[in-house]
Formats: C-alpha cells, structure tokens, sequence
C-alpha cells in the first residue's frame, strides 16, 4: 500500500495578535490533530510557519488558518514531495517533531 503524498507548507502573517498563548495553544492543538510537523513561531506580532506531513492533512489546515479572521488573505506556499524524506533530512528541516514557540518577534 503507497503512502498518501507528502508535502511541506510555508506561511507568514503579519498581524497583531491580541491573545499570542491562545494562538499558540490553537496551532499546537490543530497541527497535532492533523499529524503535522515542523516548527511554528507565534509573537505578538504574526506567526511563521514551516510544517510537513500529508497532502490531505496540510490542505485542512490550510483550510482551518483560512477561516479564522485574523488569518484573512495569508500567503500560503504548498509543495508535495515525489519522495519520503529521510529522518536526517527531516530533523535537519525541522521536520521530525512539532515545534510551537512563543518569541519576541517572526523573522
């Protein structure tokens, strides 16, 4: 049996955040639903977001980032992979575990 596609998805928004450790809690609780990894860095001025898992799940995400208001209009940088990655590969992307940190500022 194949494994579903594989992708990577990248965004950033700009935005300020009136509630950072909600939008954290938000992120980590939709990202872990959905069985994906990667690193996500949430300041009170935007979020920044690098995750991978599959196709199907990163499109709900999509999805889900979409319908929240503050999200409206985001960028968002989806890519399917014609391989799985290795696990070196993957911890070098940060693509091995699910990271979501609040910081002072996205870069």
């Amino acid at each position: 049996m194949a494994l579903p596609e594989q992708g990577v998805l990248l965004y950033y928004k700009f935005v300020t955040l009136p509630d950072p450790e909600a939008t954290r809690d938000w992120f980590e609780r939709s990202c872990s639903s959905l069985a994906l990894l990667g690193r996500i860095r949430i300041a009170p001025g935007g979020v920044n977001v690098t995750v991978g898992g599959s196709m199907e799940s990163l499109r709900e995400h999509i999805d889900a980032v979409a319908r929240q208001e503050l999200f409206q209009g985001c960028d968002f940088k989806l890519a399917a992979c014609s391989r799985p990655m290795d696990r070196d590969a993957a911890a070098s992307c940060g693509l091995d575990s699910l990271s979501v940190r609040l910081v002072e500022e996205i870069a």
